[in-house]
């Protein structure tokens, strides 16, 4: 986050036409404070950006959106799989913190808040699609675009075969879902409606969560841990199902 308001006061600092030392002067702040704003070094409060923001004759306004955060989901698989990497990135350390002190660790409730941070079915650029199509349908698209991808969500759960029907929700997580977009049109699927009318999200994957991933009748799917925070995350059926499925574990 603090690397986000760093650029943030770089384009209000831009757009001023003045240096940060001035805009620094004409907000009442230090001059070495907004240099640790612009290199992500500290979190300043609302007043402070406020104040920036307005030096450099700009208003701050606030919004509240659904979270569609990578690295809560990164952070719980972080935590509950022993075979994922002991260094993190500091955005997945952070989050690491925060899932451990909602839940007291308890393993269940750490996949349901994973699932509830990441929101993929808000994730900024995803592909949200209505309509029928079978696993292997999403497969051969996915092979063909000549990327990492694997299949999550209800298709985890269930593990359908390849001819079968994609079952509400699926996640198909790519490295480009641009890529596999037109080579999935001609069929039925089409557009969703509403993120929540969604048959398949494609999605954008950071480069870890192929991390255990497995192969399975020709489909590759994410790891369990991943399948089930993407499962609870669409809600749903799959939502129901996977709850049952990690009270297992």
């Amino acid at each position: 986050m603090e690397h986000d308001v760093g650029r943030l006061i770089a384009e209000c600092i831009e757009h001023s036409g003045l240096n940060a030392r001035q805009v620094a002067s004409r907000a009442g702040v230090s001059a070495s404070t907004v240099h640790r704003i612009l290199n992500g070094q500290v979190s300043p409060s609302v007043a402070t950006l406020q104040n920036i923001t307005a030096a450099a004759g700009l208003d701050l306004t606030m919004s509240a959106a659904p979270l569609a955060a990578p690295a809560a989901a990164a952070a719980a698989r972080a935590i509950l799989d022993e075979d994922y990497p002991a260094e993190v990135a500091a955005d997945i350390d952070l989050w690491a913190d925060r899932l451990d002190g909602w839940t007291d660790g308890d393993p269940v409730q750490i996949v349901e808040e994973a699932a509830g941070a990441s929101g993929v079915l808000h994730r900024p650029g995803a592909i949200r699609l209505s309509g029928e199509a079978t696993i292997g349908r999403l497969a051969s698209a996915a092979d063909t675009s000549s990327q990492r991808w694997a299949l999550s969500g209800a298709a985890g759960l269930e593990l359908p075969s390849f001819d079968e029907a994609v079952p509400r929700i699926s996640v198909l997580w790519c490295e480009d879902p641009s890529a596999v977009r037109p080579l999935l049109s001609g069929g039925s699927l089409r557009t969703a409606s509403a993120p929540h009318r969604a048959t398949v999200v494609i999605a954008a994957a950071e480069p870890d969560l192929f991390l255990g991933a497995f192969e399975r009748d020709r489909v590759t799917y994410a790891a369990p841990i991943q399948i089930a925070i993407d499962a609870i995350s669409v809600g749903g059926d799959a939502a129901d199902r996977a709850r049952e499925e990690i009270r297992t574990w």
